[in-house]
């Protein structure tokens, strides 16, 4: 092999190492996306501002979903897509085209994306996922309200139900207990589903899951024998 067929194969190595998720600069974080989109009554230049937009929302989610270590199709992750992906002029601090092309009746790009670390964590924190990391496993916060508490001990029982399902319920943050009625603020394991179908196990509690998706459980402390 002569030194120019060397230089060239080791050329070709350096490049095809590269990482399409790379860390860059304090910060930030540097992917390699692809987007495409369908060409409408012959307008390219629309479909490819389409496409740009696709990459750009693929790149915050494969970025979110690497932080979460939850994949993008995973239902634990529509939190997220629900709040954050609208969000591209938020972290996306920039982007350039690598490569386009028009194939048949749909337009593909490649883009290079920067998007903001510190900002997408943020947000993930505000929107329940509080330990943010790629080995760690994720915790959410949840909350959960409690009426019809007729005395104080049926609170302190509570407590103590739920100190015991260590496998979900990691910390209580925060307590409040008003009238009849307590809201804690819960740092669990897993899924608000797994704490609500421990509650409703239990037998002692109707159980109001609508607000589940949104990590909000509303519970009643169901009568016992001998209670009216």
């Amino acid at each position: 092999m002569t030194r120019y067929q060397t230089s060239l194969v080791l050329v070709f190595l350096v490049f095809w190492c590269v990482p399409a998720f790379a860390q860059g600069e304090a910060g930030v974080v540097n992917v390699a996306v692809e987007g495409n989109a369908t060409i409408h009554s012959n307008d390219v230049g629309l479909a490819r501002e389409e496409a740009i937009r696709e990459a750009l929302r693929r790149a915050i989610q494969n970025v979110a979903s690497d932080l979460l270590a939850i994949p993008v199709r995973d239902k634990k992750f529509l939190p997220v897509k629900n709040e954050i992906i609208g969000q591209q002029d938020r972290y996306i601090n920039n982007y350039k085209i690598t490569a386009e092309s028009r194939q048949g009746e749909s337009y593909l790009v490649t883009v290079n994306v920067t998007v903001s670390l510190q900002d997408l964590k943020n947000d993930l924190a505000k929107i329940g996922f509080r330990h943010i990391s790629g080995t760690e496993k994720t915790n959410v916060i949840l909350a959960l309200e409690v009426k019809g508490l007729k005395k104080y001990s049926d609170f302190l029982y509570l407590k103590e139900f739920l100190k015991k399902r260590a496998k979900i319920v990691k910390h209580i943050n925060s307590q409040s207990y008003e009238w009849q009625q307590a809201r804690l603020e819960l740092e669990i394991s897993g899924t608000a589903q797994a704490l609500a179908a421990e509650l409703a196990k239990s037998g002692r509690y109707l159980v109001n899951s609508e607000l589940i998706e949104r990590n909000q459980i509303a519970i009643s402390p169901l009568p016992r024998e001998g209670e009216q």
